[in-house]
């Protein structure tokens, strides 16, 4: 597997998961051969990208109300 780029702008994210959770992950990233970072951005991508539109919406909203 190819590695990927450095970030471009990088923000550190501090968050609390559940043990399992946390045993999925790490047990995804070794049989990838990923770090638990990479396999955090990918699943946070995916999240995002199924909710696109959800997100738009609430910028449209934000922005109409603040007018």
């Amino acid at each position: 597997m190819a590695r990927t780029k450095k970030l471009v702008a990088p923000v550190t994210l501090f968050a609390a998961i559940e043990q399992d959770q946390h045993e999925a992950l790490r047990r995804l990233a070794f049989e990838q051969r990923r770090s638990l970072a990479d396999v955090t951005r990918d699943a946070l991508a995916d999240y995002l990208a199924r909710h696109a539109g959800a997100l738009k919406a609430g910028k449209s909203r934000r922005r109409t109300a603040s007018r």
